[in-house]
């Protein structure tokens, strides 16, 4: 962010930055020598700004991780405070990441895990791990016309898609994975049904949708840049993406995947709540009035999620209903999960501050930064690093995993 972005965080403090013309900020030199009155006004007036933001950075990263110093990055804020809360203070019973032999290979040793060392120390996870390696296509962003677009058009964005996926996902039971053979995929679809949608699923499929499908879900990898959504192909896909493609009629043949149901978290939640109620109680907490908006946040969230979980009357899948394009799904839709929760506390700090302050600014980033940082490193991709001046791949950090991230 510029200083002046930076200053206009704290509109009710005089930290505005002082605009200086083109010309001037060319030769500061003359600047200086002509007019060192006011060169030294802007100046400590930068001073401020920076000095003030520092504060704010480093108090808000002593409030949310403990650590009383001023992070490199908001990345590496949002990446201590959500370790914090997702794996260091999880219980011994929920687990984010898989054991592994030794714990000397993890899945965020990707470069070495599909060695020989890797594949020796790494237990079982080299045998399922690359069906969701394969299964991340990232982000689905796409253009319905080719070329050079002229006159009028529309760009459809979903507002808070990356913290409503955090919401909707939860720690997985390892001691209940199972690995998928070759099956069709109404077999698979008739096994497990609407448990799909709470479970880490991914398939690597054969399928080919109705010519009457005007926009099929299945991703499928071009090249190295591009990816396309066919009538028919083959690829790797996440259980939700596999659940959409049955509901549109897609045929679809299963050459093999993983299947790691969720792990029931609502007691371990309610014991939480229990423990948040009694520190309500205190005097001090309670001459605080509760926002309107947040409550109305809270409903939103859940409404929407359970909107989307809670359809239909039917706990099997019905062949017949799935011609209407209709979604078969009865499930209790748990909003106790460590992952609901997060998501939930994020957006109800936020609003308790004015929209495009600096607080109100982190919490929004802190709630969208979850499946980045589940998803950093999984591709590889090469980075400028300022410490060495020179490209290295990006490192993956404590919460990578495709798992989470797909």
């Amino acid at each position: 962010m510029s200083l002046k972005a930076i200053g206009s965080l704290y509109p009710s403090l005089p930290l505005e930055k002082i605009d200086l013309s083109a010309e001037i900020i060319q030769n500061m030199d003359e600047f200086f020598n002509t007019n060192e009155k006011q060169f030294r006004v802007y100046a400590i007036q930068d001073s401020k700004i920076v000095l003030w933001h520092s504060l704010q950075v480093l108090n808000s990263h002593y409030l949310l991780t403990k650590k009383y110093s001023i992070p490199v990055t908001l990345s590496s804020l949002a990446s201590s405070f959500l370790v914090n809360r997702l794996i260091v203070e999880e219980d011994i019973n929920y687990s984010y990441h898989p054991t592994t032999k030794n714990g000397l290979i993890s899945v965020k040793n990707l470069a070495k895990l599909n060695t020989p060392l890797g594949i020796e120390l790494s237990g079982d996870l080299h045998e399922y791990i690359d069906y969701f390696l394969g299964s991340y296509h990232g982000g689905r962003n796409e253009s319905f016309i080719y070329g050079i677009i002229t006159g009028e058009f529309h760009d459809y964005d979903l507002p808070g898609a990356y913290p409503t996926a955090m919401a909707m996902l939860d720690y997985p039971d390892w001691s209940k994975k199972m690995m998928i053979g070759n099956v069709t995929g109404l077999d698979f679809f008739d096994l497990y049904g609407v448990k799909i949608l709470k479970s880490y699923t991914a398939l690597k499929i054969k399928f080919k949708f109705p010519e009457t499908v005007k926009y099929p879900n299945l991703p499928v990898r071009l090249d190295l840049n591009s990816v396309i959504f066919p009538l028919e192909g083959e690829t790797f896909c996440t259980g939700l993406e596999f659940y959409l493609a049955i509901q549109l009629q897609c045929q679809i043949e299963i050459l093999g995947g993983v299947y790691i149901p969720f792990k029931p978290s609502t007691e371990k939640v309610k014991e939480k709540e229990k423990e948040k109620e009694k520190a309500s109680c205190s005097p001090v907490k309670e001459i605080f009035v509760k926002d309107p908006r947040i409550t109305a946040l809270e409903n939103r969230m859940e409404s929407q999620v359970e909107k989307y979980l809670k359809n239909s009357v039917d706990t099997k899948p019905n062949h017949e209903s799935m011609k209407n394009n209709s979604l078969v799904i009865k499930d209790d839709f748990s909003s106790n999960s460590n992952f609901y929760s997060i998501v939930k506390e994020l957006l109800t700090e936020r609003l308790k501050y004015s929209k495009g302050s600096y607080m109100n600014l982190l919490y929004k980033f802190l709630a969208n930064s979850g499946i980045g940082q589940m998803a950093r490193g999984l591709n590889q991709k090469v980075r400028y690093d300022s410490h060495t001046n020179s490209t290295k791949i990006l490192s993956s950090g404590d919460l990578v995993s495709p798992l989470y991230a797909g």
